[in-house]
């Protein structure tokens, strides 16, 4: 250490140093300073290219063979690169004489190995420690891996890896991460396309419904699997479920039965409307098909009605209701299109209901006139699926909780692949921002 003073050259004016400021002028404290660690000697520094490297190696004491514990002696030592963090704006380089042990022991397994040590790097890691803890920090706040790798001058993979390596472990050891809860609900989403054929692969995200937090997502629908990791909860979690949401999914339905056989299972309100809907523009275009011989076209009174049959009844004007039933009349001479927009309308009205009692009679009315004989085949196929999940639909109203928390997770989910190229050999990484979660 030395204490600095003013200095004059050649006509310059030079800023003042405090007298009592200490100040660091041996360029080998400087270096042993950025190290950071007390048992590292700093070999060198020196600039290759645009690039700063500097050069260590460890002062090691007696060194035990993991097997025989017998102490080991120096083989050789070899030269490894690691990415570390910029230094004054200009990417750095830390070389690591690294020490290759070996085990005198002739009867001891254990021959030779390599000197670690986390503090400096992490296997199979290319940054350093205080590097990766960065980019993980760096890329869970928002930022681009893409961006980040140009900031440290590697590639994008070496900050992926490490960005995946390190967040594993940080999921891994907070387990506060999942919280008591009491409901939660289960959704399919296509999560890549991958390889020649372009196979699907789908994954399962699971939502804390009551909280409206993601817990997890299962890399896979598969029944066994999904099962499997709610089986890997602990047993004060998996107590704690009252209430299971899903789509009409036989899977999700099977893993809600078989491991939490307490839970109440409920049908996602969106997904029995949007079944209705579904019905109603099926007979819609077959109608449309076998009244005209062709398919819609813009001046077919039942392609000009599809938009408004999607609308809820209540929410039409007075002329806008009557050009409706104009549109119907004209194109819908059987009246089935009618008949299935007032099955649709009713079926929506079921949910605003306030009385369990008259909601279940609502719905076993909608049943037994979806599934009259008299009806149209897409007719009554809403109603077998209205009367297969019968109970879970009515446990909306003893429960009023719906699966919107799990859609909207997964719609976060695909709008981060959007901005996202998916690589085999390193997975996912951010080429855009990431979306704000509030």
């Amino acid at each position: 250490m030395a204490t600095g003073a003013p200095v004059a050259s050649q006509g310059v004016k030079q800023k003042k140093v405090l007298p009592n400021t200490p100040a660091v002028t041996d360029p080998s404290e400087i270096a042993r300073a950025l190290v950071g660690l007390k048992d590292v000697v700093v070999i060198h520094y020196r600039r290759i290219g645009p690039m700063c490297e500097i050069a260590i190696e460890q002062v090691l004491g007696e060194v035990l063979c993991p097997k025989c514990r017998t102490p080991a002696r120096v083989k050789d030592r070899d030269w490894v690169s690691y990415v570390d963090l910029p230094y004054a704006g200009t990417p750095s380089r830390l070389a690591w004489h690294k020490h290759r042990l070996l085990c005198p022991n002739p009867d001891c397994e254990v021959t030779t190995w390599t000197h670690t040590d986390h503090r400096i790097a992490a296997k199979d890691c290319r940054l350093t420690t205080r590097a990766a803890k960065w980019v993980t920090r760096q890329v869970g706040g928002g930022r681009t891996v893409t961006e980040v790798a140009a900031e440290l001058g590697c590639d994008w993979g070496v900050v992926n890896r490490a960005v995946a390596t390190y967040g594993k472990a940080l999921l891994a050891a907070d387990k506060k991460r999942v919280g008591a809860t009491t409901a939660i609900g289960f959704d399919e989403t296509l999560f890549v396309r991958e390889g020649k054929y372009r196979t699907k692969h789908w994954s399962t995200t699971v939502c804390d419904v009551a909280g409206a937090k993601l817990i997890e997502v299962v890399k896979t629908r598969d029944f066994t699997k999904v099962a499997a990791w709610v089986k890997e909860r602990p047993e004060s979690f998996r107590e704690g479920i009252e209430v299971g949401t899903l789509d009409m999914s036989n899977t999700y339905a099977a893993v809600f039965s078989v491991t939490l056989p307490q839970a109440v299972q409920v049908v996602d309100r969106f997904h029995v409307v949007k079944a209705a809907n579904s019905m109603l523009d099926a007979i819609r275009r077959r109608t449309q098909r076998e009244t005209t011989g062709h398919r819609g076209l813009k001046e077919d009174p039942l392609y000009k009605s599809r938009k408004l049959l999607v609308m809820r009844e209540r929410d039409l004007d007075e002329a806008t209701a009557a050009r409706l039933a104009s549109l119907l009349e004209l194109g819908d001479p059987t009246a089935e299109v009618a008949l299935a927009y007032r099955v649709k309308e009713a079926l929506a009205e079921f949910y605003e209901l306030d009385s369990p009692e008259e909601a279940r009679e609502r719905l076993t009315e909608i049943v037994a006139r979806s599934s009259s004989p008299v009806n149209s085949p897409e007719l009554q196929k809403l109603g077998r699926t209205l009367k297969r999940w019968f109970e879970k639909i009515m446990a909306y109203h003893d429960t009023h909780l719906t699966n919107g928390p799990t859609e909207g997770l997964n719609n976060l989910l695909k709008r981060i692949k959007r901005i996202s190229v998916y690589r085999p050999s390193g997975g996912w990484a951010i080429h855009g921002k990431l979306p704000v979660v509030r």
